[in-house]
């Protein structure tokens, strides 16, 4: 919501009012006061922005700044590339950070990793709140010389997508409708029938080469649009969240990973696909056949050999989404273009 929409609000003391129609408030004599009345123009904001800046406070902030001598004491590396400690429990390389890490899209066949239902949020996705000191993060930590009981919040450990992964849908709240009685953050192994953290089990899928992917209800990935929530998909091998619907930035977040969202037609839920261990899905969504909103074809593959198909939509609304799923995503795309821009500026410098 933007600035001037919560004044309106705040003015007419009712967030459930449609201002688009209801007068924020009432003066005394009787007369409604509607939201374009008070709705600044651009013209105005225009000129509350210029009467409000001054270039030269900023060339006096980094003037002082510069003077600070804490300032210049900081160590900085002065290699043209970042020297990453491989021991460092706060900062860490992430393998989404590559320029070979390649696009999701194609025909796979792969195994539920998780089933959810309705209005799992970013919080259940990627949590910010306290490190549990009983958990397997915190071993994780502790085994690294971290103290158990001084850990922080998940938020603290964003440069460390080790710890992040390992966190990811750790919530009591958060049911796996595939093994609900499996303990939190975990899962079902299919093949070997173990139960393990979610973490392991999508390695152990990665290393036998099987892919996997998410099965959600309504409102996938609603709350705040906490960018981990995304990144620790991708980390899990999730190659498509096939859910009812998505909260708008996380969907778009998913592709920003490469992760191809797929809504379900409409009647089928993750309750009534009645999915038990051992069933598969089959995603058909080749790179050259993914279209803005177009289907895709999609197969239940029963444990007990029958197979139910069922044409899902791409969440996908521009071609511009779609050519960040060929490309793998937002962090690979990028590394193309630059590495391409330099090949061209090099050649420029360089004639044959």
């Amino acid at each position: 919501m933007s600035p001037p929409l919560v004044i309106a609000f705040a003015l007419a003391g009712d967030a459930e009012k449609d201002l688009r129609i209801d007068p924020i408030q009432v003066t005394a004599d009787g007369r409604c006061v509607f939201l374009q009345e008070l709705w600044p123009s651009a013209a105005e904001i225009d000129a509350c922005l210029a009467a409000s800046q001054d270039p030269a406070d900023y060339r006096r902030a980094f003037q002082i700044a510069l003077q600070n001598p804490l300032w210049h004491q900081l160590p900085a590396p002065d290699t043209p590339l970042y020297p990453w400690e491989p021991k460092s429990t706060a900062l860490r390389r992430p393998p989404f950070a590559d320029l070979n890490e390649g696009s999701l899209l194609g025909q796979f066949t792969a195994y539920p990793l998780l089933v959810v239902g309705d209005d799992i949020t970013t919080d259940h996705i990627s949590p910010a709140s306290a490190i549990p000191r009983d958990s397997l993060v915190a071993d994780f930590l502790v085994e690294r010389g971290d103290d158990r009981n001084d850990l922080n919040v998940f938020a603290s450990r964003r440069g460390n997508w080790e710890v992040m992964v390992r966190g990811a849908f750790h919530s009591k709240s958060l049911k796996n409708l595939l093994a609900p009685d499996v303990p939190v953050a975990h899962t079902v192994h299919v093949p070997s029938g173990d139960v393990m953290p979610l973490y392991d089990a999508a390695c152990r899928y990665a290393d036998d080469g099987d892919s996997v992917v998410l099965v959600a209800g309504e409102r996938y990935g609603t709350g705040s649009s906490r960018d981990w929530a995304a990144k620790g998909q991708r980390l899990l091998g999730i190659r498509s969240v096939l859910a009812n619907s998505f909260e708008r930035i996380h969907r778009s977040n998913l592709i920003g990973m490469g992760i191809l969202p797929l809504r379900f037609p409409p009647g089928v839920t993750p309750a009534s696909l009645h999915l038990v261990l051992g069933d598969r899905i089959m995603v058909d969504a080749p790179a050259d056949a993914i279209t803005p909103r177009g289907p895709v074809v999609v197969r239940i593959l029963r444990v007990n050999g029958d197979s139910e198909p069922l044409t899902a939509t791409a969440a996908v609304e521009t071609q511009l989404e779609v050519d960040l799923l060929r490309k793998g995503g937002v962090i690979p795309s990028t590394l193309q273009r630059m590495l391409q821009q330099h090949r061209q500026e090099t050649a420029a410098q360089c004639p044959a």
